[in-house]
């Protein structure tokens, strides 16, 4: 994971979200974020992270699962935790690349770029949504 600076308790947040975000929270984000890139092809060719966080709704899902549990600053520190789990898997899959980094308050944030996403958008346009094996078809993990 990259190195992000937190004003707060990293365990407890790494805890919270150990806690709440399961495998299949996290599959269920990869291919939303996934499909979002390619249904815009053409249109956008870079894709900041928080772009990607707020179109494909990641945020109310993550919401919902930490409604009463966390302040608002914990919850910018999760969803970042969120993000940048989800982008290094799709990285080490040679989905999409980082273009560039930015600042964002206290936060590195990460523009990316598709790779091998580019040349699958047709095959992932097929699907509403997929489970790890799929992805695991689709997108092998490097080794």
């Amino acid at each position: 994971m990259y190195n992000t600076s937190y004003n707060m308790n990293e365990d407890i947040t790494e805890d919270l979200f150990a806690k709440h975000i399961t495998t299949e929270d996290l599959c269920m984000f990869k291919w939303r974020i996934l499909k979002y890139m390619c249904d815009v092809s053409g249109i956008y060719e870079t894709f900041p992270e928080t772009l990607l966080f707020h179109r494909t709704d990641l945020k109310s899902t993550i919401d919902d699962k930490f409604s009463q549990q966390s302040s608002h600053h914990r919850e910018k520190t999760i969803y970042k935790l969120v993000m940048d789990n989800v982008m290094n898997c799709l990285m080490k899959r040679d989905a999409i690349e980082i273009v560039s980094e930015y600042e964002y308050g206290d936060f590195k944030m990460i523009l990316y770029g598709k790779k091998k996403l580019k040349d699958l958008c047709d095959e992932f346009k097929k699907y509403e949504t997929g489970d790890l094996e799929l992805l695991d078809k689709l997108l092998p993990k490097r080794v």
